[in-house]
């Protein structure tokens, strides 16, 4: 009877364990190129959606030593965090098997574009940024 007993206990927690929403599959650490530098991206809930923000880069300093930036950022609050821990991706939230309603944001120019997001594998996140009619398209390698 106990060994039945903690059988079923071990079943029922693999399945919820395992039967996380849809929604959610975006969620980890991501593998990237970014502005010709190794990155990695974690992917987490925020405020109803998910967000996306740099948490390494292989070189975090520029050619003179000093510290990489978001030199480039409108708000000149933000111009002084590090490259590092920028935030690219903000809110985006999930229908129809794609992230989307949210923006992407390019530390290299300071804009920000509509985004929309789509796991293309059950590891390859296709991060696609749009203005009108256009779009191009990267893609991002889960790690974690």
């Amino acid at each position: 009877m106990k060994r039945f007993l903690f059988s079923v206990i071990t079943l029922l927690l693999a399945v919820v364990t395992f039967a996380q929403p849809a929604a959610d599959r975006i969620l980890g650490t991501y593998k990237a190129k970014f502005d010709k530098n190794d990155a990695k991206i974690k992917v987490f809930r925020h405020d109803g959606g998910y967000r996306m923000q740099i948490c390494w880069l292989r070189v975090t300093q520029n050619p003179d030593g000093t510290l990489k930036t978001d030199a480039k950022n409108p708000d000149k609050r933000k111009r002084s965090t590090p490259m590092n821990e920028v935030v690219l991706i903000g809110h985006v939230t999930y229908e129809d098997g794609i992230w989307k309603n949210g923006q992407i944001y390019d530390p290299k120019s300071g804009k920000t574009y509509k985004v929309e997001l789509r796991l293309k594998e059950d590891n390859i996140l296709e991060v696609r940024g749009i203005v009108g009619p256009f779009h191009k398209s990267f893609y991002w390698t889960k790690i974690q």
